[in-house]
């Protein structure tokens, strides 16, 4: 089959979740296969060798220069409308031509609208199947953010989730299928009324099966997420400043390591605790997954799958997390992982898997065993089969 593939972030370097995602999907897509065009925003960050990463995984790769200045300021000029500020940050005429043109010269079979920012594009286009990937309900895990941000931030974080709700409502009803990746998303895209939500099942990165752990001279508790995302932030400061003294208290020897793109200033104050490193973006998760003790994720509020969690659960690394994260997961505590809700929870279960090696490394290797059984980029490709399959009849 033939794809027109939108999304708003080009996907190399694969740093952050969303990248992560599309990288994959179109990795498997081609494997399968059939034959995408993507159309992606550039805004001139993207590394050299971006595009020799992608290409060949493409029939076709368009891009669209939206210069950071400009989407700043389109979002900020856009706060006093109904559209999402998120959703502003992303307009572009150039764009919209651009997608009328592909469309108009080639018969796609589908067109894949990767989250609700590049919704409007696919929304527009004349085209009788039409898929919107909505992912993480982003309504929801606004909500959640709102007793952590500063009181000054509350307002627009509150104008914010009213609009990406009304929005993603209305929206989705000119899409034949929107997907969502947890059951708790679900249930959201049915309180907003979604047209067609479908659970659609997250994939992982397959050469993680296989990886072969080392253990480490000294213990290394680690931490994975871009830290300039707002949730992996907080659970960054929280690790550090409120968890990690517990454990170090009682393992000196420990090392806490802080690994991801974008460090904001706040999380590189961090590397200056006893005992807390942070890296900055790495270029091969493979060694971070391959030396870890035990990854620590206190993601306060968040939503959704989390890549975070589900790659060392891959790898065979011992986690531990929230109950909320476990749960969107389908994991269970003490059976694949260990949960906690608190500074002293977190460090009493981090220093449990340190002192238990034995049954954390038994815990890890059942976590493995459920991801290799529940979780592959398959489920997508099989779904769009289906969809395109039963439109051809």
């Amino acid at each position: 089959m033939k794809l027109l593939f939108l999304t708003y972030r080009f996907p190399y370097p694969a740093d952050r979740g969303d990248r992560l995602t599309v990288f994959h999907l179109l990795r498997t897509f081609h494997a399968a296969g059939h034959e995408v065009t993507l159309v992606t925003f550039v805004d001139g960050s993207e590394p050299a060798e971006s595009m020799e990463r992608v290409a060949p995984f493409c029939a076709r790769v368009e891009t669209v220069h939206l210069p950071k200045w400009r989407s700043w300021l389109q979002a900020w000029l856009g706060l006093p409308r109904l559209q999402p500020s998120q959703v502003s940050y992303f307009e572009s005429a150039r764009m919209s031509a651009l997608l009328e043109r592909l469309n108009a010269e080639t018969k796609f079979d589908l067109v894949f609208s990767h989250l609700i920012r590049m919704a409007p594009y696919g929304a527009a286009l004349d085209h009788p199947l039409k898929v919107l990937w909505i992912g993480d309900s982003l309504g929801l895990a606004l909500a959640r953010s709102m007793p952590f941000a500063p009181f000054w931030r509350r307002p627009g974080i509150a104008w914010e989730r009213l609009r990406v709700d009304r929005f993603t409502g209305l929206v989705s009803r000119n899409f034949q299928d929107c997907w969502a990746l947890s059951l708790d998303d679900l249930e959201d895209q049915k309180r907003l009324g979604v047209r067609q939500p479908t659970l659609v099942i997250h994939g992982v990165d397959e050469r993680l099966f296989a990886l072969e752990r080392a253990v480490p001279a000294t213990p290394r508790v680690v931490f994975l997420g871009n830290l300039s995302v707002p949730h992996n932030i907080d659970a960054a400061i929280h690790a550090a400043q409120d968890v990690w003294p517990l454990v170090r208290a009682r393992a000196g020897e420990a090392t806490l390591v802080l690994a991801g793109a974008d460090p904001v200033p706040s999380v590189r104050r961090l590397g200056e605790l006893p005992g807390v490193t942070v890296t900055g973006p790495l270029p091969d998760l493979l060694d971070l997954w391959r030396n870890a003790s035990v990854m620590i994720a206190p993601l306060r509020f968040s939503t959704g799958i989390q890549n975070k969690v589900l790659e060392p659960m891959a790898a065979g690394v011992p986690v531990v997390t929230t109950r909320r994260v476990a749960d969107a997961l389908g994991a269970v505590d003490g059976e694949h992982l260990l949960t906690a809700e608190d500074p002293q929870g977190f460090a009493d279960s981090v220093l449990r898997v340190l002192a238990e090696p034995g049954a954390a490394a038994e815990r890890a290797e059942r976590a493995r065993r459920h991801v290799h059984e529940r979780f592959s980029w398959n489920a997508a490709i099989r779904r769009c089969e289906t969809l395109v399959a039963q439109a051809r009849r």
